[in-house]
């Protein structure tokens, strides 16, 4: 899902996601093919972040263009556990998005960059269901953005079933964010083994995206 939750990899241990993802707007659509996401857990409450996607995009009438999108580099400290006196866990998640040395600026794919976000990540359940959200900050060139979302979910054995709103916008004008609501799925196929699940598109007419697309693999060790 596009909202974090407050969970770190156990220490010493790596997190592999390889997704497929789809965005599809007015203009045109953006591939992710894959978007690679490296975790690895620094500590009991304290996991590194490395995420970097190779991009395609078709805009309508024009040829499509591919590259490198930006890399992404965060670190989330768990900083309180969801414990039964206090059942709401929290994390925080500072991250720095910066350009690659390649062309993907003058060809559209990325913004310039830097950038960097520090959000607040809260997590914990309510009868059968876990609900988890965060708020954050971005600061980018241009104007600064609020982002913030809200997950619920519950779990079935092997399967976890998940639903989304999601929102970023510009802090000034924040009437003008772009809002969806996802829905998506975990599944177990081993012990090391997650497949992951999501679509969904703009709650609000005639704005984008008109839809939001992940398929992917997770590997845990």
């Amino acid at each position: 899902m596009i909202t974090d939750d407050t969970e770190t990899v156990p220490t010493g241990h790596w997190e592999i996601n390889t997704g497929f993802t789809v965005e599809r707007g007015f203009d045109g659509r953006l591939f992710g093919t894959p978007l690679l996401d490296v975790n690895y857990g620094l500590g009991e409450r304290m996991q590194l972040k490395v995420e970097i996607p190779w991009l395609v995009l078709h805009l309508n009438g024009q040829p499509g263009v591919q590259g490198l999108g930006n890399t992404n580099i965060g670190v989330r400290w768990r900083f309180r556990d969801e414990k039964e006196n206090h059942p709401l866990a929290l994390s925080i998640y500072p991250a720095f998005e910066f350009n690659n040395p390649t062309t993907s600026v003058r060809k559209g794919l990325v913004d310039k960059g830097p950038e960097f976000l520090m959000p607040l990540q809260w997590q914990t359940k309510v009868g059968k269901f876990g609900v988890n959200g965060d708020v954050g900050y971005r600061f980018k060139r241009g104007p600064d953005e609020i982002i913030y979302g809200v997950v619920v979910g519950r779990e079935f054995k092997r399967v976890e079933l998940l639903g989304e709103i999601h929102g970023e916008g510009p802090r000034a004008h924040l009437n003008d964010s772009e809002i969806v609501y996802n829905l998506g799925s975990r599944v177990t196929l081993t012990k090391h083994a997650v497949l992951l699940l999501s679509a969904g598109k703009s709650v609000r007419r005639n704005f984008d995206p008109r839809f939001i697309g992940y398929a992917g693999i997770q590997i845990n060790f």
